[in-house]
């Protein structure tokens, strides 16, 4: 992690203005086209969420604006992130999973797999809970497969300044091939052009896996 240089970081006015909002993120919806990812994964009977979950890491990790960070009231460029994925436990309350992305995907369901039974057998505030949560390098992604959703807003606390990315995936229409994706990201960090290019990058990662 590395700090920006506000002295030649075209963004510096961009920031200046939009870190001091009381409601600085903003958020657009989008359809994915992952008709081609399903289906290959029910071809390779491997987990379709863990899926584009894996490409949304690997995405975002690719993409530099999405490691942007906000510490310490200053600009930060992450190296990489860890993905908090908020999944449903036996008793329909949610758990916290913390992903680290891995060089394959294979190598990421397996690690997903052994991360996400660890965490459905553990109380929402776990001792994994207390060691990652309000970290800067997490990206944090929710998923709502029961709902086609054309808008999202999130909880938010008005103490967290890290700029931190939400990500928020819908429900699969089989028929349609597509999902929404809801994407909140601080807007001193980032413009709606960088949203744009974050969502070519994600369905490009998201084609590469059907290959």
């Amino acid at each position: 992690m590395i700090p920006i240089d506000l002295t030649t970081w075209p963004r510096e006015q961009h920031f200046s203005l939009f870190k001091e909002f009381t409601q600085p993120y903003f958020n657009v919806c989008v359809q994915l086209d992952v008709g081609a990812l399903y289906q290959s994964c029910k071809v390779q009977q491997c987990s379709f969420f863990h899926a584009y979950i894996y490409a949304a890491l690997q995405a975002s990790n690719t993409y530099q604006p999405m490691l942007l960070r906000i510490i310490d009231n200053q600009p930060w460029q992450l190296a990489t992130q860890r993905a908090s994925v908020v999944e449903l436990a036996d008793d329909n309350t949610f758990r916290f999973s913390y992903l680290l992305q891995q060089s394959s995907f294979a190598d990421f369901q397996e690690h997903a797999s052994a991360v996400s039974l660890a965490a459905k057998q553990q109380p929402l505030f776990s001792e994994a809970f207390s060691c990652t949560e309000g970290q800067a390098d997490l990206l944090h992604i929710s998923v709502l497969p029961w709902l086609d959703f054309m808008s999202f807003s999130h909880a938010f606390n008005q103490t967290d300044n890290f700029g931190i990315p939400k990500l928020v995936f819908g429900k699969f229409n089989a028929k349609t091939g597509k999902m929404p994706l809801s994407i909140d990201v601080h807007h001193a960090l980032m413009d709606g052009l960088h949203v744009a290019k974050f969502v070519e990058q994600l369905q490009l990662c998201i084609d590469e896996l059907c290959v």
